[in-house]
């Protein structure tokens, strides 16, 4: 058996994925593909916020946004089965995982769903700004059902500390909170409390009333009044009640109806 010679990555990093017992690796920019990735991790948030059932984001997709160039990201579009000891990745593998040879497209795989190996200084600047919008997200939306106050910041880190919390850096704030409440939930009494609330906007501000709303709640029934106002009822976390309630009153001069209905 021939040992290859190691491929030096200078200032690149290896995207690796495994699929079906096989491994594909190429060389990327790291610091092009942490902004891709922000854009992606972005784009999912968004789906979040607006309440969409479906929010994954697909390799098709990957590859026709405009905001993302995959020439930039990868070094080149070589694909291997061990990078570092320069052995490709045979044509009969990648079409049996991927369905296709085209390495553009193996990569935009490797960028959406592999394993990238980040700079540690490129991990911990994530780990931290995720851990921020983490503790902001369960501050604002998780309660002590003891009291039916919320928690205070310092005392959701301290607690996600005491849980031995591990942060994903590959993931959203949002998508990891349910899992960390329940985490934090064996350290103090906590968990995310819905609202459901019905509301009236009056016709001359329910264009940046609706758009208010549709950032803060679940629009769960809608209907548009012969005045042209806007009726709905909405489902919010709690500790968001107020401050969506304060925005509208601020937009409106106080004309905003609203009404807790129980769930």
């Amino acid at each position: 058996m021939i040992d290859r010679p190691r491929t030096d990555l200078g200032k690149f990093i290896i995207g690796r994925i495994e699929k079906s017992g096989r491994v594909f690796e190429m060389l990327m920019d790291p610091e092009k593909a942490w902004e891709a990735k922000k854009i992606i991790r972005e784009e999912i948030n968004k789906r979040i916020k607006e309440g969409k059932k479906n929010l994954r984001y697909t390799v098709n997709e990957l590859l026709k946004d405009p905001r993302i160039d995959l020439s930039l990201i990868f070094e080149r579009f070589d694909v291997y089965e061990d990078l570092k000891r320069g052995k490709r990745a045979t044509v009969g593998d990648m079409e049996a995982v991927f369905n296709t040879t085209d390495s553009m497209e193996i990569g935009a795989h490797i960028l959406l769903e592999g394993r990238i190996q980040w700079a540690k200084e490129q991990r911990e600047e994530e780990r931290q700004k995720i851990l921020k919008q983490l503790i902001t997200i369960i501050a604002k939306n998780a309660i002590n059902p003891q009291n039916k106050k919320p928690h205070p910041p310092e005392r959701i880190e301290k607690a996600m500390e005491q849980a031995g919390v591990k942060i994903d850096i590959t993931k959203s704030a949002e998508e990891q909170v349910d899992d960390i409440v329940k985490k934090i939930q064996t350290v103090i009494p906590i968990k995310m409390e819905q609202v459901k609330m019905a509301l009236k906007i009056p016709a001359s501000y329910t264009a940046k009333g609706y758009n208010i709303v549709a950032q803060y709640a679940q629009i769960k029934k809608e209907e548009w009044q012969s005045d042209g106002s806007w009726v709905a009822v909405v489902s919010l976390p709690a500790g968001l009640q107020m401050e969506l309630m304060d925005k509208l009153n601020k937009l409106t001069h106080g004309r905003v109806q609203t009404k807790i209905l129980k769930s």
